[in-house]
C-alpha cells in the first residue's frame, strides 16, 4: 500500500514506516502531523485517483527531526574575463517517520518502537525475568597477556639502475 502526498509544494510517494526527508516544517520534534492532500492511493492494487485529492484520505506522520541537508555548491564564472564566484548553501529538511495511511474514519493505531537500550535490557535478563547483578564481594580474575615483541621488518633490498647504454642504429 503506497500513497502520493502532497506536503510542502513537494509530491512524495510514502509507504508505512518509511522515513523521508522534506522541506522545514513548522512542528516541533515528536510530534504528529497530518497531510490531508493525497492525490493517489493504492490498496493492493486498487487505486484510487483524486480529482485532485482522494477525499477523506489523509496520510500520519511524526516529526522525528530537523535536520540539514548536505552543502550544494554554487560556482558562477564567465570567461575571459576574470569573473568567478563561489557561494554554497544548506538546505533546512525535517525528517518524518510515516505511521500510516488513513481512509476516511480510520483512526490511526500507534505501534511503540524498541528502541536499542530497551533490547539491550531485554538480552541482558535472565530466564526469570530478573536482571542479572554482580553482588558487591566477588571480583574478578584478570588474567594479564604478555604481548610478545614486535619484529622489526628488514627493508627490502634497492633495485640497482641498468648502467648498460642504449645501442643506437644508424640508417645507412
Amino acid at each position: 500500500m503506497y500513497a502520493i502526498v502532497d506536503i510542502a509544494g513537494k509530491q512524495h510517494k510514502v509507504k508505512k514506516k518509511q522515513r523521508i526527508y522534506v522541506h522545514r516544517l513548522d512542528a516541533a520534534e515528536g510530534s504528529q502531523v497530518e497531510f490531508n492532500k493525497v492525490l493517489l492511493v493504492d490498496k493492493d492494487g486498487a487505486v484510487s485517483v483524486g480529482m485532485p485529492f482522494v477525499d477523506g484520505t489523509r496520510v500520519a506522520a511524526k516529526v522525528v527531526a530537523h535536520v540539514k541537508d548536505d552543502k550544494i555548491l554554487v560556482f558562477k564564472k564567465k570567461r575571459r574575463k576574470g569573473y568567478k564566484r563561489l557561494n554554497g548553501h544548506r538546505q533546512y529538511l525535517t525528517e518524518l517517520l510515516i505511521q500510516g495511511i488513513l481512509g476516511e474514519g480510520e483512526i490511526l493505531e500507534i505501534e511503540e518502537e524498541v528502541t536499542p537500550i530497551e533490547e539491550e535490557i531485554v538480552m541482558s535478563e535472565n530466564g526469570d525475568g530478573e536482571e542479572l547483578v554482580e553482588e558487591e564481594g566477588q571480583e574478578e580474575e584478570v588474567e594479564e597477556i604478555e604481548e610478545a615483541p614486535k619484529k622489526k621488518k628488514k627493508a627490502a633490498p634497492k633495485a640497482k639502475k641498468a648502467t648498460e647504454k642504449k645501442k643506437t642504429t644508424r640508417k645507412k
